[in-house]
């Protein structure tokens, strides 16, 4: 138990037996709170389960929640239960979560009060603080559930304001969307930040396990100078530039952390998150990694693009620079690099690439120069045209893609086999692969793709989109710090991830 962390592991335990094994296993570690979710515990259980938790009370703090399902809890509880287990509760806990219609049944001093929002962000959030807060708890608590990065500014704003007023605060913005806030929350004033003992194990939607709170963000030792660097997107659950960026960071010693955005409104993002100039959320941002779907709606953003950029017509890469948002574009190298290491001479190569978004772009800008022949299969043809109208390449409808033996090497440059919708599709279901193919996926994922699938089963040499991550992200950290960044710890952190 660490009493200068804020970190809060929060266990949800059925029985007492179970409780006490999920107990050791949090403290294990090293948690500033543990929190215990009283309304997952089966009725018969629950006099033993209070009880065993009290064998841990002098080792730890712990939180007590009984929550009822309309506030997120994990079954129905009535109002009379509620009371007689806040009324019976021992004494040896740290504190209680409990919600604010139900502040008068406890008597414990140390209350956080809660109120959550499983459907959006409230109108007036500073208002519905300050009504919990006139309640007279330790702490206010406030969950809500924002569509995205910047519809999560409301609260965190409540958050920064929230040193102003008397008492604790603790401030959760939800889902993908939110999981910034959990990570930077503490560095700014928060009394706590909850995470899950695995990724199997969250209570409430972007929890991050407690491992990677502290070895990977290193929550405890973010603090208001500490640079911001992060990936934007939407989808952006499934991102794995964190375990790239992040141990680089802490291996270089620097002030820095680097996390997901789950961005929609993206105007809204650079110009209310990361420009200088107009930012109100009070950070200080040093870099970005774009992915789909911003690569080329963020062109416009920019104050400056380089060569990279131009030549690809794409940007997966901005870098503040003295006030100045600078985009770049590591894509192409990235790219090209994994290809060659199978194939130092590409002239006269034949190549299939499936796609018509920011990442064909920046396969045909890396192959530009190289002598392939190319062809874009497309559903959509005129954009599979102006890709690259400088270069020369055969533009080809993807629904009659299936026969490939003509290409030497096949490029899935679609978001087909990424998790969600598609996860378990194929962009050419009914291909035919042989030995002598590369097939390269640029999506990226912890498993084979059904595209890799198909062609490893095939014989064929395949290159998941793994590798080009990996390629193009020690590009970015050398763009924003300068400095040339360790491939084998990267790949190490990468396979730690994939291995939970």
């Amino acid at each position: 138990m660490r009493r200068d962390s804020k970190i809060c592991v929060a266990i949800a335990p059925t029985t007492a037996s179970e409780l006490a094994t999920r107990l050791d296993e949090a403290m294990a570690t090293e948690p500033g709170f543990i929190e215990i979710r009283f309304d997952a515990v089966e009725p018969s259980e629950l006099s033993a389960a209070v009880e065993k938790a009290l064998e841990f009370a002098a080792r730890c703090r712990l939180i007590a929640t009984f929550r009822p399902e309309a506030e997120g809890g994990f079954r129905q509880i009535s109002d009379t239960e509620r009371k007689a287990f806040w009324r019976d509760l021992p004494s040896g806990f740290w504190g209680c979560d409990v919600e604010s219609d139900a502040v008068s049944w406890v008597g414990h001093p140390n209350k956080i009060v809660s109120r959550h929002d499983f459907n959006g962000v409230p109108a007036d959030v500073d208002r519905l603080f300050d009504e919990l807060s006139d309640t007279g708890p330790q702490a206010v608590k406030l969950a809500v559930m924002p569509r995205d990065t910047v519809t999560a500014l409301p609260v965190w704003k409540t958050l920064l304001r929230a040193s102003e007023r008397e008492g604790e605060a603790i401030v959760i913005a939800m889902g993908d969307a939110g999981k910034w806030t959990r990570i930077l929350a503490p560095s700014r004033g928060a009394l706590l930040t909850y995470a899950s003992l695995d990724g199997n194990g969250a209570t409430a939607s972007g929890q991050v396990t407690a491992d990677e709170m502290r070895e990977l963000y290193r929550v405890d030792e973010i603090d208001a100078k500490t640079r911001i660097y992060g990936v934007i997107g939407d989808p952006i659950g499934q991102s794995l530039s964190p375990y790239i960026h992040d141990p680089l960071f802490q291996k270089a010693g620097l002030n820095a952390v680097f996390l997901p955005f789950l961005v929609k409104d993206l105007r809204g993002f650079i110009e209310k998150f990361v420009r200088p100039q107009t930012q109100e959320a009070g950070l200080s941002f040093g870099g970005l990694s774009v992915t789909m779907p911003h690569k080329l709606a963020i062109i416009e953003l920019l104050d400056e693009l380089d060569e990279s950029a131009r030549k690809a017509g794409a940007v997966n890469t901005v870098k503040v620079d003295d006030g100045k948002l600078v985009g770049l574009n590591t894509d192409a190298d990235g790219f090209l690099e994994p290809l060659k290491r199978r194939v130092q001479d590409l002239k006269g190569v034949k190549v299939a690439i499936f796609g018509s978004g920011g990442a064909a772009r920046a396969c045909l800008s890396a192959l530009a120069e190289t002598g392939a022949e190319i062809t874009v299969f497309a559903r959509n043809m005129p954009a599979a045209e102006s890709l690259q109208p400088d270069l020369k390449y055969a533009v080809a409808d993807l629904r009659y893609g299936n026969d490939l033996s003509g290409f030497d090497i096949i490029v899935n440059a679609t978001p087909i086999g990424m998790r969600g919708e598609f996860e378990n599709a194929s962009p050419v279901p009914e291909a035919k692969f042989s030995e002598g193919q590369i097939v390269y996926d640029l999506v990226t994922k912890a498993t084979d793709t059904p595209l890799l699938a198909s062609a490893r089963k095939a014989g064929a040499r395949v290159i998941p989109g793994i590798e080009m991550l990996i390629s193009q992200g020690l590009r970015q950290f050398e763009i924003w710090t300068g400095q040339h960044g360790d491939e084998q710890l990267v790949r190490e952190s990468l396979a730690k991830k994939m291995r939970r």
